[in-house]
């Protein structure tokens, strides 16, 4: 066990001191993500009346204090399915009258990521990160559930890819794998500067 944990510590050290090989060092980061809803579905699916979320949306900012580590902020938000609300309300005289209302379901989340490149090329960033904050969602209530709700939010990516483009490199498309409300895979684009 000592081993293992000897040999993970060498290849960490190994890996930061290889990703600070970049010769471009942008310090700012401005990405814009798409990813799918399927955890806030399975999530929302778990309690009456909710509906499966869609895409989910991301703009976040990142500072980059020295080449291997990110620091910044996430503004999460998932549009789901309209939800349809009807009542009946009776008047003195007898009569009634049917109403209708619709809402679309959302949540939205801000929170603060870490991430931690492995390899930083000049074409090429692989990246670990996560991000902890709190979420909110919105609905019509109901006697099982009240909102607007309150939750935490994460995101766990273990793998993050980014390529460089453009004439100084600091243009950027990729993807990322991971675990949370954000999504499972996502794809972004963005600017360093």
């Amino acid at each position: 066990m000592k081993r293992i944990i000897c040999i993970a510590i060498i290849l960490l050290g190994i890996s930061v001191s290889h990703a600070q090989t970049d010769t471009t060092f942008y310090k700012h980061e401005v990405r814009v993500s798409v990813g799918e809803g399927f955890l806030p579905s399975v999530f929302s699916l778990l309690l009456p009346t909710e509906v499966m979320y869609s895409a989910t949306f991301s703009v976040s900012y990142l500072y980059r204090p020295i080449k291997w580590l990110w620091v910044g902020g996430n503004f999460v938000n998932c549009l789901g399915a309209k939800i349809y609300y009807d009542w009946r309300e009776y008047y003195p005289d007898g009569n009634y009258r049917d109403f209708t209302k619709s809402k679309r379901k959302y949540y939205a989340a801000l929170a603060p990521e870490v991430r931690f490149s492995m390899l930083n090329k000049k074409y090429l960033i692989l990246y670990g990160a996560l991000s902890v904050g709190v979420g909110f969602e919105d609905g019509y209530d109901s006697k099982a559930v009240k909102y607007p709700k309150i939750f935490p939010y994460f995101q766990i990516t273990p793998f993050g890819i980014s390529g460089n483009v453009g004439k100084n490199k600091n243009i950027f498309i990729g993807g990322e794998v991971g675990i949370g409300y954000r999504s499972f895979f996502s794809v972004h684009g963005g600017y360093r500067f």
